[in-house]
């Protein structure tokens, strides 16, 4: 019997790395389909200055006490919880402009019931643009 000395070898196939390259490619083909852009919500934030269409913005501010301050002007005495002082002027002052920004600022200190009061004013009177912020003394 003769032996051949190159049974065992088989040299370079070229098929099986194409097979490969194949399924890399479709691997990648679908992972870069199945990747998602994150979409951007524009939202206004709360600062100093005039807001939105240049509108000044009311402040409530709520001390520590209970009481609140409407730019800069102490309104209801800290016990009253319907808040009818601030209910009047905050109408007066979105009658003409519903979308004016309030801004309400408590103090670190305030009770929770009492922001929840001036949340339930801001319902009553229509308010459309309300945010918090920090109360910076």
């Amino acid at each position: 019997m003769t032996s051949n000395q190159n049974d065992g070898e088989f040299g370079f196939q070229i098929a099986p790395m194409l097979d490969v390259l194949f399924v890399l490619l479709l691997f990648f083909m679908v992972a870069a389909g199945a990747q998602k852009s994150e979409k951007t919500i524009a939202t206004q934030l709360p600062g100093r200055g005039e807001g939105p269409a240049g509108k000044v913005p009311v402040t409530l501010e709520i001390a520590a006490d209970g009481q609140v301050i409407f730019n800069g002007t102490s309104m209801d005495a800290p016990a009253n919880h319907q808040l009818p002082e601030t209910t009047a002027r905050l109408k007066a002052v979105l009658a003409d402009a519903p979308d004016r920004p309030v801004i309400i600022q408590p103090a670190p200190s305030a009770r929770h019931q009492r922001v929840m009061d001036v949340l339930d004013l801001c319902k009553a009177v229509h308010a459309q643009n309300v945010a918090f912020s920090s109360n910076t003394d």
